[in-house]
């Protein structure tokens, strides 16, 4: 049975100029992950994370918690979807989105609802049905790389993540808007692959950080 921890990536740096890169607390996120897995006995014979710098830098602290520590790789299947894109596909939006987070996640959600409808798809570099199959393929890929008995680790983004819990559970839209509104920074996802296929144990699960260092964004 190969086991995989599916980590979103530490709070990253809303509102400033550059959104991709984690913020102190974010990095402190990524240690105590890293620490509480270590601390559980966990292995992974690698970490993978997408091409994102905020993903990488939180890869980078949760290895400091394990030892030995994995091989590191890049898939750029896991990779966020282009929130600022699907907000700027809606036209005019609050021109508080940009600072206020509360704002802006209700703006994410109308551009989401767009992006996914299918009926405007040429507005996108990537439609949400070839980012779901991307993301979909980043699972199988993943798995099929694992034998019996070993784990991996992949650090990702909230959308990522939340479609794959909700491809698991056979959900829709709806689902994978709940899961994404929910996920926390460095919420750790565990799925199991075995010969009854692959199953999601647990979603989201944040018991390595302190109640004030949990945040959505």
């Amino acid at each position: 049975m190969g086991v995989l921890y599916l980590i979103r990536h530490g709070q990253a740096s809303f509102g400033t100029d550059d959104y991709d890169r984690l913020s102190d607390l974010g990095h402190e996120q990524s240690r105590l992950a890293g620490r509480h897995l270590g601390g559980q006995g966990v292995h992974p014979i690698r970490i993978v994370h997408g091409q994102m710098l905020r993903q990488k830098q939180t890869a980078e602290g949760i290895l400091n918690g394990l030892a030995p520590k994995p091989e590191a790789e890049i898939d750029p299947g896991w990779n966020e979807f282009n929130a600022w894109e699907l907000t700027g596909a809606l036209g005019e939006i609050d021109p508080r989105a940009k600072h206020d987070s509360t704002v802006f996640q209700a703006e994410l959600e109308r551009g989401c609802a767009r992006w996914a409808g299918g009926d405007f798809d040429t507005d996108y570099a990537e439609t949400f049905s070839e980012f779901t199959d991307r993301v979909d393929g980043a699972l199988d890929a993943v798995f099929q790389a694992m034998g019996s008995g070993e784990s991996t680790l992949v650090v990702s983004s909230a959308g990522a993540i939340s479609w794959t819990a909700t491809r698991l559970l056979g959900g829709d839209f709806d689902q994978w808007m709940a899961f994404n509104r929910v996920t926390i920074n460095t919420g750790i996802t565990k799925i199991i692959s075995g010969r009854n296929g692959t199953s999601l144990i647990s979603f989201n699960d944040h018991g390595h950080l302190p109640p004030a260092d949990v945040t959505y964004r």
